[in-house]
């Protein structure tokens, strides 16, 4: 009887590990999917702040904004679609 109950125990334990494992791969996957949405935000602000400040000099704009452009580009290509 006592041997049962151990093991009705030890299975318990191990279900309620594995499920923990389970919430904690998914709280993982919507955190990293969080932190890829702020980035994109903060390179579109700083291209914002690029597009202003070299607002009435095309080729400054080409040459010193492209790379947050690029960036964004690369970001959102990587980014999980919206849920």
């Amino acid at each position: 009887m006592k041997e049962a109950a151990l093991r009705v125990r030890v299975f318990l334990c191990l279900a309620l590990l594995l499920a923990g494992c389970q919430y904690y791969e998914e709280f993982r996957s919507i955190k990293g999917d969080a932190d890829i949405k702020e980035e994109i935000a903060e390179m579109r602000k700083a291209y914002r702040l690029c597009l202003q400040k070299y607002e009435g000099d095309t080729a400054a704009v080409k040459e010193r904004c492209a790379p947050y452009a690029q960036s964004i580009q690369e970001f959102e290509r990587r980014a999980p679609a919206a849920k």
